[in-house]
């Protein structure tokens, strides 16, 4: 897709700016943060505000007030809900040699070409944090405007349109089958699930209930709301050379245009919840 402008966010507001400035590299950096603050940066700013199991977040810091670098861009690579997700786009038979670009943004002050220059120096201490990691899958969703432009000026490749699913929301959030499956069984990391759906403001457990009671309870009571969620655009990075060769047998295709943003001339495997 071409475009004269990027879309940003802020206080999980889309805001369009346009490409007439070019960011200077001399001006920011992009470093390692930790997850608390990059949890918090999510939640205020991306339209998606819960944070994912990660495997590292980069922030991309800029000039701020007074002068000094303050976090204006965060990008946090994040396991997939299943393996699935990496094996069907990347060519590799283990999963754990892939993970996901979970979560991007970047605020309206960065310049233009921001979002290109922070990913590929993200891409960088992704390689150098977790070198056993050669591939990153990332989805645009057209439902919020996104085609992937910032893949596409990457050279991403386009593997297609994912298979429309069946998720549940509480209002516009989704949450992952994956979260819920760890709260009905009680596996581990369940009691984050339930604080996750509790920050979206669902109802503690009454004392005593069975979680899956519970979360059957916030169905019938229409806080967990089942919804159709349309295909996403599918976009997969070939970090080393064994990546680029391993994904020789998969699609690549050309990028999305924006007539045809709603309308799929491809279909990649769903991504899993």
């Amino acid at each position: 897709m071409i475009t004269d402008r990027s879309q940003r966010w802020r206080e999980r507001r889309s805001l369009f700016v346009d490409d007439t400035s070019v960011i200077d590299p001399r001006l920011y950096a992009v470093d390692l943060v930790e997850a608390e603050i990059a949890r918090a940066f999510v939640a205020r700013h991306h339209y998606l505000a819960t944070y994912p199991a990660a495997h590292l977040a980069a922030g991309l810091f800029g000039p701020g007030p007074g002068g000094r670098a303050s976090l204006a861009g965060i990008a946090v690579f994040g396991v997939p809900a299943v393996g699935a997700v990496v094996t069907a786009h990347t060519g590799f038979a283990e999963p754990e040699r892939g993970c996901v670009l979970a979560r991007l943004l970047c605020l309206p002050s960065v310049a233009g070409n921001g979002e290109s220059f922070f990913v590929s120096r993200a891409f960088r201490l992704l390689r150098r944090e977790r070198p056993s990691i050669e591939a990153v899958v990332s989805y645009s969703d057209p439902r919020f405007g996104h085609v992937g432009q910032v893949y596409a000026a990457l050279s991403g490749a386009y593997r297609g349109i994912s298979r429309p699913r069946t998720v549940w929301r509480v209002g516009a959030t989704t949450v992952s089958e994956r979260t819920l499956s760890k709260i009905r069984g009680g596996e581990r990391g369940a009691g984050g699930g339930v604080d996750r759906l509790r920050a979206l403001g669902m109802p503690p457990p009454l004392r005593g209930e069975d979680p899956a009671r519970w979360l059957e309870r916030l169905k019938r009571t229409g806080r967990l709301v089942r919804a159709r969620q349309a295909g996403l655009f599918t976009y997969c990075f070939e970090l080393t050379r064994t990546a680029r060769s391993r994904g020789r047998t998969l699609p690549r295709l050309a990028y999305p245009r924006p007539d045809a943003a709603w309308r799929p001339a491809a279909t990649a495997p769903s991504e899993p919840a």
